[in-house]
């Protein structure tokens, strides 16, 4: 859906429909839609249907104009109560209003500007949330359909009417916000589509064409090339499957930065988990086509990276591969020898994700990092612990933490804190090598942590993200529809816009 721009005077406004919000339990309607009312909507300013719309979060009406009027017909959507009222509630009653659009097959319904006013947060941010929930509550993933995909089509457009011109900064927030969908879509994509068209060498292709169309430097590791360089931990993963697995290395290097430190983000990239020879149960093991969101959010990252162009140098490291019980394949109670030189007792093969992510992050630290911040699937625990609501984190700085929580809060990606104290490194303890992959099944996601914990450097700040459970949802929600979610995007994003003002900056 492509976003249009319209200036002029409201009685020159044509679209199939506008759409304006209702904040639930309030006297007087939004100024924008007040003045609409007034101005060129008396028709609908006295209707008993308007009146009994109460406005609740993504609740929605739509009221049809007489046969004289340009726009036939007008839908609100409602915000819920005004103390309730934030971004989270914007972007969902977006989202309402553009999935009604479509159920009604409209191909240009229209946003006023004027819709956004009186709402708390500031206009070019409402708009640029308005935006974000409302394109990417569409999203649908229809590649694979061969039949019944022509409803998904809809709208075609969203018209954008201002009776002045608008402002840089809201020309910016419209620019940036198809942007981010963008990236969220693509991320969705690859973590919807199955196993075996998004293999590694997949991966490595959309990484080649965000590099072609964007000018980002690219290198991919095979298998082959990881041995030679010692990645013992992520060759154990990748020798179980026949699909061949790498490595893949994006890089933006604005002129001149060649020597600055990145923002470095690591995705784990495992494009289908059958557990290994520590075998999955069937039931659900469709599921784990998800496996690679980590390393699909760090690609999302950088296709809006690719469209923002912010002046930073930023790696994304991705290693990919399959988890698969082959006579190659690693098994429990071998010891492997990482990157960074420390021995590994294998457990548990259905742990991969920490072995093949040790390696990247040992890989990343060559390069000096800003900041390193690795996003994984990481484990199942971690579901347990905090449900769909959030992904857990954990790190070696407490303000880099902190930070992050109140960006993802912000953003409606929402992270919660976990320890990573010494103790727990007690769960790990091995007899025989440096230590174990997995622990009991106390703590599993701190566990994740803790391990991930012993390949990073004190002086190089680092957080872990687990998104096992905020990776994909099995119902709508506010701004995303059952599926992927692309989760990370926006976080990554955000972390890449707002860097100079964070405090572990």
């Amino acid at each position: 859906m492509q976003l249009q721009w319209r200036v002029g005077s409201m009685d020159t406004w044509e679209a199939d429909c506008l759409i304006f919000f209702v904040v639930e339990k309030e006297a007087e309607f939004l100024p924008g839609f007040g003045k609409w009312l007034r101005d060129e909507g008396r028709w609908l300013a006295g209707c008993s249907a308007l009146s009994d719309f109460q406005g609740k979060p993504q609740q929605t009406a739509v009221f049809y104009a007489p046969q004289d009027r340009k726009i036939p017909r007008v839908i609100c959507a409602g915000l819920g109560p005004r103390e309730k009222l934030d971004a989270e509630r914007l972007r969902g009653g977006a989202a309402a209003a553009l999935r009604q659009c479509r159920e009604l097959k409209l191909a240009r319904p229209a946003l006023p500007a004027t819709a956004l006013d009186g709402l708390p947060l500031e206009r070019s941010r409402s708009l640029e949330e308005a935006l974000i929930g409302g394109m990417g509550g569409l999203y649908r993933f229809t590649a694979l359909k061969t039949r019944d995909v022509d409803a998904e089509s809809f709208p075609e457009s969203l018209l954008l009417f201002s009776e002045v011109e608008p402002d840089d900064a809201f020309h910016a927030a419209a620019s940036y916000a198809e942007s981010l969908v963008s990236g969220i879509s693509l991320a969705r994509d690859l973590v919807v589509a199955p196993g075996n068209q998004v293999t590694p060498t997949f991966m490595a292709e959309i990484a080649q064409g965000l590099a072609e169309s964007y000018g980002f430097r690219l290198r991919l590791i095979n298998l082959q090339e990881a041995e030679k360089m010692g990645m013992g931990a992520f060759a154990a993963v990748a020798r179980g499957s026949r699909e061949p697995a790498c490595i893949i290395v994006l890089e933006h290097c604005p002129p001149g930065m060649d020597e600055d430190p990145p923002i470095v983000f690591v995705g784990k990239g495992i494009t289908f988990d059958t557990g290994g020879i520590s075998l999955k149960p069937s039931a659900k093991m469709e599921a784990m086509k998800q496996d690679m969101a980590g390393a699909a959010a760090v690609l999302g990252a950088f296709e809006v990276l690719g469209r923002t162009r912010f002046q930073k140098r930023v790696l994304g490291i991705m290693p990919c591969t399959e988890n698969m019980p082959d006579g190659k394949a690693y098994k429990p109670g071998d010891v492997i020898q990482s990157m960074s030189g420390l021995t590994v007792e294998v457990i548990s093969t259905d742990a991969e994700g920490r072995m093949i992510l040790c390696d990247a992050i040992t890989f990343a630290l060559q390069y000096k990092p800003a900041i390193l911040l690795d996003l994984a699937t990481l484990t199942g625990a971690c579901i347990v612990a905090l449900g769909n609501e959030a992904a857990g984190i954990m790190g070696n700085r407490d303000e880099l933490v902190e930070e992050l929580c109140t960006l993802g809060a912000e953003v409606g990606e929402r992270l919660w804190p976990l320890p990573l104290w010494d103790s727990y490194f007690d769960y790990i303890k091995s007899d025989i090598a440096d230590f174990k992959n997995v622990g009991e099944r106390s703590a599993g996601t701190i566990v994740g942590g803790i391990f991930l914990k012993q390949f990073v450097t004190d002086e190089t700040p680092w957080a872990h993200i687990d998104i096992a459970g905020t990776a994909w949802t099995e119902k709508d929600i506010a701004s995303s529809p059952k599926g992927a979610t692309g989760f990370g995007v926006r976080l990554l994003t955000e972390v890449l816009k707002r860097r100079p003002k964070l405090g572990w900056g």
